[in-house]
């Protein structure tokens, strides 16, 4: 391998590069232990085999149970287990890869997937809203937490934007459906292809020296200038080469020379100069030149890991007892190599190891999909990337107790390493709780044997199925045949007749009888009564019992029930059983954003500007600070949030208390900051609120002005009077309307972070209020005095 090859750093703008892009670290190994010695990889590496294969066997079961799960959701539901191969089959699964004819394939495989339909119920509700998150200070008393505690809720905001976390909720609450359990993945990736490049200036240096160098006589002391004083060769020339250097130096300014062994002599006392007289200029380091740099960016991102990629001890209830923590996933080996150029020339065949192998057939089943069980092309190209978390104390699996010792001095908060295939990647220090959370749909014991949502389902769908295809079978097997006298109906004839519409058959029936004498068709099979029942059953009462899942939630029908006060008492006791599912997503979540403040944090480079949409429609731009995010706190979901909550059900609160007589719930529905909301309810965009473009108008001038500074004036009397920079027009504006949106300003956090962030802002917005205020006590006045001159006039009488 090159030297190159072994320095060689990942580029950024080319693939994703998890961390901070201009982390540089001292380490004795490389940034991410690149060139870890052979023997710790080695170590590394026995370690995450053994506990990869300490549980394999249940293993194997989570994973059987979790590839149903998946095959049930994409329809293909008549399954067979094989113990051979360990893995699921469809009847007659061989015929449809050797060619065989269509008459050879099962007749009915009817899949009405009730299944799926629960699911996508479930995962709806669940991943309609998203939960709320409270950060806390750890001590109200320090300042510094309570900076943390406000500034990480603008952070949370801005992670779950750049993310889309509604479609990552969605993920989680699918996952939850089918495998029962889900990990988050948080951290700092920085990656030009996906979150594009910003500019920066590098700024080159150069030394220049301060005057020029010098000799200092040793018998008079005087100080000669080398410029001056060329060295002496033997025969007492000038050398051309230090005369032409001299020159260059002379030219530039200064006078430089390299010292020389020949003799030169002082031209004052005639001393002899020597290197040991020769005293160098002092040096300063200037700015040489500016270079435009493409810089890819960075941010948090967060990452859903279903049952199948996420692999947990299955003994391990919580996750602080967890040894390890393991990611699988298959990944180009292209992709690969350029974010391991250190080692491209040994990723590979093998694309997996032995004990992966079975975990990767199951995924890219799962990944290429199909119509059968099995996976689809079977890629070379696709590597096993297994990234394995292991705490500090997994490495006292090892006997050798010096090799622990290292190990634990290296990594001290427990190990993240990386291999593709068998090829070792990368390592470095990093605590499995900074970057994972996993979550459980339901309660039980260890973490691989817990049920799924949608398991309880899959035993009816079966049913189900079942039941339809003998309904359809008692259909068309049960119509009965028909029996014929061969005295009566001709059969040698009746086999070269054409069977078409209106043909005629030969037949010759029996002397005293009738012709309907020599035929005979048994009673057709019938479907029993209960049957179509206990169907139904299936689908809905029993389903829903299982899943939850009731009509309620999803706007089904419900029998005996035709009130809007019952519908409201089944949808509650309907989302009180999502409801235990519910609060651990809500949990989850908080911890998840947590992780995603403290990445935040440890990684970006510089503050943040976050672009937002003001009250007055117009974009303002709120900076996340990195100094306040440098206290101490923790997270929690909101308190007061109990389930998801419908826009269809806010419509119907809204309704409820614009129809209540209580003056004080009218007053608080017609101020003017909730007409906006109210209007967005309704779903009326055409309503017009009043006065809704006058306080638009002035937060647009409220956003202006904080920018800018008052400017001094002079009034009446000459005295020096403060203005804003923005004067209110006296005629045009509405002064009443504007002057409570200043005073709302005011009061409001935005208003208090300006009076002690920007205090000429906010002495401008207060001169600007005090203008409004001083017209609208004009106009008053004026009412008050002379209240006929402000009607129109009235046109003459004929």
């Amino acid at each position: 391998m090159s030297k190159s090859n072994q320095t060689a750093r990942p580029d950024a703008s080319l693939v994703p590069v998890e961390g901070a892009a201009s982390t540089q670290s001292a380490r004795p190994f490389g940034a991410n232990n690149e060139q870890l010695p052979e023997r710790l990889q080695s170590a590394l590496r026995r370690i995450v085999q053994q506990f990869g294969t300490e549980s394999e066997s249940t293993r194997r079961q989570e994973i059987r149970r979790i590839k149903q799960a998946h095959q049930f959701w994409r329809g293909l539901q008549y399954l067979w287990w094989s113990e051979r191969d360990q893995n699921w089959h469809l009847p007659f699964e061989q015929k449809l890869t050797d060619g065989s004819s269509i008459e050879d394939l099962p007749r009915y495989e009817f899949v009405t997937n009730i299944y799926q339909a629960f699911g996508l119920s479930i995962v709806s509700v669940l991943s309609q809203d998203v939960p709320r998150v409270r950060f806390f200070p750890a001590s109200a008393q320090a300042e510094e937490d309570v900076s943390a505690a406000k500034a990480a809720t603008e952070v949370a905001q801005l992670v779950e934007r750049n993310n889309r976390i509604g479609n990552l909720i969605v993920d989680e609450a699918f996952n939850l459906w089918t495998d029962g359990k889900v990990g988050a993945y948080v951290r700092f990736v920085v990656d030009g292809q996906r979150f594009g490049f910003h500019p920066e200036t590098e700024i080159a240096a150069r030394e220049v020296k301060i005057g020029g160098d010098i000799y200092v006589c040793p018998d008079c002391a005087a100080n000669v200038e080398c410029g001056g004083l060329p060295p002496l060769s033997g025969d007492g020339a000038r050398s051309a080469a230090v005369g032409e250097a001299s020159l260059a130096q002379e030219t530039a300014g200064a006078s430089s020379c390299t010292p020389h062994d020949v003799e030169t002599t002082c031209p004052q006392c005639g001393a002899l100069l020597t290197e040991e007289n020769f005293v160098a200029a002092e040096t300063v380091t200037v700015p040489l030149a500016e270079t435009r740099l493409r810089v890819p960016n960075g941010q948090e991102v967060i990452t859903i890991v279903g049952g199948l990629e996420l692999k947990t001890p299955p003994w391990a209830g919580e996750m602080h007892e967890y040894p390890y923590l393991q990611w699988n996933m298959e990944v180009h080996q292209a992709r690969l190599r350029a974010a391991y150029p250190h080692a491209t020339d040994k990723i590979g065949s093998p694309v997996a190891t032995g004990s992966q192998e079975y975990e990767r057939l199951a995924r890219l089943a799962q990944s290429q999909g199909g119509p059968l069980t099995e996976g689809g092309d079977f890629n070379i190209n696709l590597i096993t990337f297994q990234r394995t978390w292991l705490r500090p104390w997994a490495f006292f699996a090892l006997d050798d107790k010096s090799l622990r010792d290292e190990l634990l001095q290296l990594f001290p908060d427990g190990a993240y390493v990386a291999f593709a295939g068998d090829a070792y990647c990368e390592s470095r220090n990093e605590n499995m709780d900074d970057h994972w959370r996993v979550l459980h749909a339901l309660p039980g014991d260890g973490s691989s044997g817990r049920p799924a949502l949608g398991d309880a389902l899959i035993s009816v769908q079966e049913r189900f199925n079942t039941l339809s295809n003998l309904q359809i079978e008692t259909y068309e097997y049960g119509i009965p045949p028909i029996y014929a006298d061969s005295e009566v109906l001709d059969f040698d004839a009746l086999q070269n007749q054409t069977a078409e519409p209106g043909a005629h058959y030969p037949a010759r029936s029996k002397p005293g009888q009738s012709l309907a004498a020599g035929f005979f068709q048994p009673a057709p099979a019938e479907v029993p009564p209960d049957f179509a029942e206990h169907a139904a059953n299936l689908m809905g009462p029993v389903a829903q019992f299982l899943t939850g899942a009731f009509p309620a939630l999803f706007g089904g029908a419900m029998a005996n029930n035709d009130t809007a006060a019952g519908y409201a008492m089944a949808r509650d006791q309907a989302m009180g059983r999502i409801g235990l599912v519910w609060r651990r997503m809500k949990f989850f979540h908080a911890d998840v954003m947590l992780l995603a403040v403290d990445c935040f944090r440890r990684n970006r480079p510089n503050d943040v500007e976050v672009t937002l949409l003001g009250a007055g429609a117009a974009f303002e731009s709120k900076w996340i600070r990195l100094a306040d995010l440098k206290g101490n706190l923790f997270s929690y979901p909101e308190t007061d949030e109990q389930y998801p909550t419908l826009w269809s059900q806010q419509r119907a609160v809204l309704l409820q208390l614009l129809g209540s007589p209580d003056p004080e719930m009218q007053a608080v529905l017609s101020h003017p900051e909730n007409l906006a909301l109210v209007k967005r309810l309704i779903g009326l965009e055409e309503l017009v609120i009043p006065d809704e473009e006058s306080r638009t108008k002035q937060y647009r001038e409220i956003a202006q002005l904080v920018a800018e500074s008052p400017v001094a004036g002079n009034d009446a009397a000459d005295s020096v009077t403060v203005l804003p920079s923005i004067m209110p027009d006296e005629f045009a504006d509405n002064h009443s309307v504007e002057l409570q949106a200043c005073m709302r300003w005011f009061s409001s956090d935005a208003g208090q972070v300006a009076k002690i962030e920007a205090p000429a802002g906010y002495a401008n917005v207060r001169a600007h209020a005090m203008l409004h205020k001083s017209y609208l006590l004009k106009q008053q006045g004026a009412l008050l005095q002379r209240p006929a001159t402000l009607l129109p006039p009235r046109a003459p009488q004929k």
